[in-house]
């Protein structure tokens, strides 16, 4: 799992359309813009490497261990 980083428009789009692919719970309730708007979050990916999705802060933990 890695960190991905969204900004601007990217960021405010996150925030209404996305939502953990774990539990489906939208970003809007747990995705925490820092000062300037931007946005750290969690990516999920396949087998390849490739990003498929993004994962909520709880759900995140619990893939790690």
């Amino acid at each position: 799992m890695k960190t991905e980083y969204l900004q601007g428009e990217e960021a405010r789009e996150f925030v209404e359309t996305w939502y953990c692919e774990s539990c489906l719970r939208p970003a809007r309730l747990w995705a925490e813009r820092d000062r300037y708007g931007n946005l750290e979050v969690s990516g999920m990916y396949d087998e390849r490497g490739d990003l498929i999705g993004f994962l909520c802060p709880f759900c995140a933990k619990l893939k790690d261990k």
